[in-house]
Order: C-alpha cells, then sequence, then structure tokens
C-alpha cells in the first residue's frame, strides 16, 4: 500500500486525469445532444419532403387520370356538354378530390370552358379569362403547376394536356389544406415549423410556435412531377439548452468537489503522515519495552529461582532429618512449606519461558525419542495426583510407534501441562492417553487413520483425554491466549486458579518443535487434546526395516 506521502503526490495528478474525464465526457454529451437534435431535424425535414412529393405525385395521378377520360370521350366526338355530365367516371378517378375542375376545349371560336364533376354548379373561383391564360402560357405536353395569390389567398393550379390536343388541357384547382393538414400531423408537435416554396412564390407555411429567434434550419429538394424543383425548409428551436446547461453545472460542481476533495485529502494526508510517523516512533518505543521488559522477566525469573531452589532444599533437609527429627506437630507445616515453594517453582518456571520465547532465546535439542517408554515415564510423575482423587488412567501408546525427532524436554513439559490440567478439571471417572500414527492433510483438514502410509505424510498424535467439565466451543481457541483461564478457581485458590500460560507455553512449544496442539471438547463430556509431532521419513524408513 503506498505511503500516505506518496499518496498525497498522486492525488493532485488523479485529480488531473479525473478533471480531464470530466470535461471530455460532457463535451461528448453536449455534442452527442446537439447531434441527436440536428438528426431529428433532418429526419423530420426528409419525411415533410416526402410527403410533399408523395402529395404531389397523387393529385398529378389524379389529374392524368381524368385527362385520359377526356381523351377517350373526345376521339368518341362526344360534345363538351356529354363530358360535363360524366361526373360519376370522373369522381371514380378522383375528380371530387379537386376544389374545382374544368375542361377547356378549343375550337373555331376559341375556346370553350366547362365545369367539370360534382362541384359544376358551385361558383368559379377563377373567371374564364385567367383559365384562358393558364392554359395559353401553359397548355405544353406534360403537366404543370402554377401558383397564385388571389385576396390574400395562395392556391395551386394544375394543367394537364388532352391527349395530343395541346390546345384542349384539364385545369384542377388544388386545395393546400389537405397538404398542411398532413404536415400538421406529421409534426406531431408545434416545435417545428414548415416552408414551402417554388421558386421566388411561398406555397405554404407552418410557423413553429417558439417565441425566440435562435432557430435553426434544414432544407431539402423535392423534384416535382411538373419538371420543376421546390424548396421544404424545417426550422426548429434546439430544446436541449437546459439541459446542457444543467449538465455543465452538474460538471463544474463536480470539478468543484474534487478541488475541495483534493484539498481536504491533502490536509489528511499530511495529519496522516504525522500520525503515522508517530505511531512508527511509538511502535519503536513499544517494542523497545515490550524487549525490556522480556528481559526483565527473564532476569527476574532466574534470580526468583534461585532462592526457590535453595528453599526446596532446606526442606528436603529437614525432612531427612539432616537437623534434628521434627515432630508430628512440625511435619505438617513443613510439607506445605515444600507444596508452596514447588508450586511457586513452578509458575516461576512458566513465566521464564514464556520470557525466552517472546525473546526468542528458547533453544530446542532435537533427538530420537521411543515414544512409548517416554509417555510411561511422564504419566508416572502425575499417576499419584490421579490416585489421590480416585480417577482411572488408562495408556495406549503402541510400540511399533516410529520414533519421533524432537526435544525431549519441551515435549516432557508439554504432556505435563496437558495431565495436570486433566487432573485438575477432572473429579469424576478417568484420564487416558493414547498414541496414533496418522495422516493428516492440513489443507483439506481431514485426517485418517493408516495402517501404512506415505512417511512424508505420517504424524503421530499424542492424545490427553478426560472426562471432565469440558470446554464451549467459544472458548477452544481462547483458552491457548496468554493468561486466558476458563472454569478457573477463585482468586484465594491459588494452587487450583494458576496462571493461565500453561495451555499457551503447550502450543508454542509444539509448534517450536514443527507440530501443533488441537483441541476437540464439549460440556459437561470431557476433553481431548491432541498433540501433533511430524515423523521424520528417515525414522519411518528405519523402523519398517527393522
Amino acid at each position: 500500500m503506498p505511503s500516505p506521502v506518496i499518496q498525497a503526490r498522486l492525488a493532485p495528478v488523479a485529480l488531473l486525469v479525473a478533471l480531464a474525464f470530466v470535461v471530455v465526457g460532457f463535451l461528448r454529451v453536449d455534442r452527442e445532444m446537439t447531434q441527436a437534435e440536428r438528426d431529428r431535424a433532418t429526419l423530420t425535414a426528409s419525411e415533410t419532403a416526402t410527403l410533399v412529393e408523395v402529395f404531389l405525385l397523387r393529385q398529378v395521378t389524379r389529374l392524368q387520370s381524368i385527362e385520359r377520360v377526356a381523351e377517350v370521350g373526345m376521339q368518341d366526338s362526344l360534345v363538351l356538354s356529354q363530358l360535363r355530365d360524366t361526373s360519376e367516371a370522373l369522381a371514380s378517378f378522383g375528380g371530387d378530390q379537386f376544389d374545382q375542375l374544368w375542361a377547356v376545349v378549343a375550337n373555331s371560336r376559341g375556346h370553350t370552358i366547362a365545369k367539370l364533376g360534382k362541384g359544376a354548379s358551385q361558383q368559379p373561383i377563377a373567371d374564364s379569362s385567367t383559365i384562358a391564360q393558364l392554359v395559353k402560357h401553359h397548355g405544353a405536353f406534360g403537366p404543370k403547376a402554377v401558383v397564385m395569390h388571389q385576396n390574400g389567398r395562395t392556391t395551386l393550379w394544375l394543367v394537364e394536356s388532352i391527349g395530343s390536343r395541346s390546345s384542349s388541357s384539364i385545369v384542377a384547382l388544388v386545395s393546400l389544406d389537405s397538404l398542411s393538414d398532413l404536415l400538421r400531423h406529421q409534426r406531431h408537435s408545434g416545435s417545428v415549423g414548415t416552408t414551402v416554396t417554388a421558386s421566388a412564390d411561398t406555397i405554404l407555411f407552418l410557423p413553429d410556435n417558439q417565441p425566440n429567434n435562435r432557430r435553426r434550419s434544414v432544407e431539402r429538394t423535392v423534384v416535382t412531377p411538373f419538371g420543376t424543383k421546390w424548396l421544404v425548409a424545417t426550422t426548429y428551436t434546439p430544446s436541449g439548452r437546459g439541459v446542457r446547461i444543467a449538465l455543465w453545472v452538474v460538471g463544474l460542481g463536480a470539478i468543484v468537489g474534487l478541488g475541495i476533495g483534493l484539498l481536504l485529502e491533502r490536509r489528511e494526508a499530511s495529519r496522516i503522515a504525522d500520525r503515522s510517523s508517530e505511531l512508527e516512533h511509538l511502535s519503536t518505543e513499544l517494542l523497545r519495552a515490550n524487549r525490556a521488559k522480556s528481559e526483565f522477566l527473564a532476569n527476574v525469573s532466574h534470580e526468583l529461582r534461585t532462592p526457590l531452589n535453595a528453599i526446596v532444599g532446606f526442606v528436603d533437609l529437614l525432612r531427612d532429618g539432616v537437623y534434628g527429627p521434627l515432630n508430628p506437630r512440625q511435619t505438617g507445616p513443613v510439607e506445605r512449606i515444600e507444596a508452596s515453594a514447588n508450586h511457586l517453582r513452578h509458575l516461576v518456571d512458566q513465566v521464564l519461558d514464556l520470557a525466552k520465547m517472546a525473546a526468542g532465546r528458547l533453544e530446542v535439542h532435537a533427538e530420537p525419542v521411543e515414544l512409548r517408554p517416554f509417555v510411561f515415564d511422564v504419566a508416572s510423575e502425575v499417576e499419584p495426583l490421579m490416585t489421590e482423587k480416585g480417577l482411572s488412567f488408562s495408556l495406549a501408546v503402541g510400540a511399533t510407534l516410529p520414533r519421533v525427532r524432537t526435544d525431549p524436554t519441551h515435549l516432557r513439559q508439554i504432556l505435563i501441562n496437558l495431565l495436570g490440567n486433566a487432573v485438575k478439571f477432572t473429579n469424576d471417572g478417568g484420564i487416558a492417553v493414547r498414541g496414533k500414527l496418522i495422516r493428516r492433510n492440513h489443507q483439506s483438514g481431514n485426517s485418517e487413520l493408516l495402517p501404512s502410509s506415505g512417511p512424508e505424510t505420517l504424524w503421530i498424535a499424542l492424545q490427553v483425554a478426560d472426562s471432565g467439565v469440558g470446554i464451549a466451543e467459544k472458548d477452544r481457541e481462547r483458552i491457548f491466549d496468554e493468561f486466558e483461564q476458563v472454569n478457573a478457581g477463585p482468586r484465594g485458590d491459588s494452587m487450583r486458579r494458576g496462571t493461565g500460560l500453561g495451555l499457551s507455553i503447550s502450543r508454542r512449544l509444539a509448534r517450536l518443535l514443527g507440530g501443533d496442539i488441537s483441541v476437540e471438547s464439549e460440556l459437561g463430556r470431557g476433553s481431548v487434546f491432541t498433540v501433533w509431532l511430524p515423523v521424520d521419513p528417515a525414522d519411518a524408513r528405519g523402523d519398517q526395516a527393522a
């Protein structure tokens, strides 16, 4: 993990990188929003141009259908009055979709103009001279469109020649209201304006309802069936300005927040650096104090052991009668002095061992150990205590177990601690010591009893089982901590209460020997402490050969 100083130096760089990402991100979002509006307007303009083109094609198609009906009538030498009465035929070809419809037929006197379709009785919008002028100037073959402005109203006229008679034509007045309605429906809202122009004439104008001057325009050209080009212009007002302003406000707020955060972070980093330096100094002082404590305990324990050994020695001399025989009243106090001195020497030995292990001065002298006689010898030391409490005792350590290379002094101390605890916390029942050859898988945590197995996985498990008070599950690991006690006796009973160091020292010694100690227990049903000792492959092979 980087130090606070390095973190303080990296913070400005990280902030600049974050700011760059924020600015680039906001610019990208703003550009995408602008492009999206432009694309939407372009799509609307293209749709509008398509609708105008389709509308004109539909009108021209209808007009050409009517022209073919009129051409057939003239080929059959129908008179104009008969052509005027073909209302149903004209209606079937869309003639009733025009506002008004005329037939202009050339004759010897000039032109005869007749109103066609169902609207023949309606008052004509244009007079005969106007219609004649339309035919005269736009009588060439092919449909023609004329935009006229009359009385403040824009009208669209379509002229189509009848067959090969360039002097005879069908004239139709097209309603622009239907085109307006079509475009209004296509816009869906009033935020888009539409203008349709032909040359300098404005054919249609649908304004938007946005009262501002920030409009933008998109234009599309429509190729009409009349051989001319119309221009469709779509105006729109960018609607994302508020969103973009809010986006930039949020972005600038984020940048300001990052700056404030950097300032606070640098101040905090400086405080953490000072605190880290202080903690390092305190840690050094603590290590020095702990080392001094360990040295003090080791020295004091060593100094305490000398007078204790002298007390025990003089007690032995008194019991042996070196200074004269003891009367019955003196025997009891001398025995109590001896018991107290031995207990105190045991406590001093524990503290001394703990100090040596903390200082790393506890040495291991490994040598081959035959487990069966060794365990019998250790058990004989605590057997009188079991007999005194009326406990049964059993040993099950096979003679075929391989030798182990370990420190016999440390192993003896471990077994005495475990047996002493078993006697202390067992009032009824018995104690058993068992030895097994076991393959133990440290990764899976499973153990399997093996009659023969690979030497690299073999362990010796020495188990001390009792039928005492047991240990709760929550306390099974705590009992191995220093000065921790479970089911301790009253404070005045120091012989029973102890120091809480026995199991802690035993586990440390077991791990120093390359093994470990585990426990299985149940409240009210006793405990089983297992000492795991590794088996050297050479010893296993030697025992198998023997």
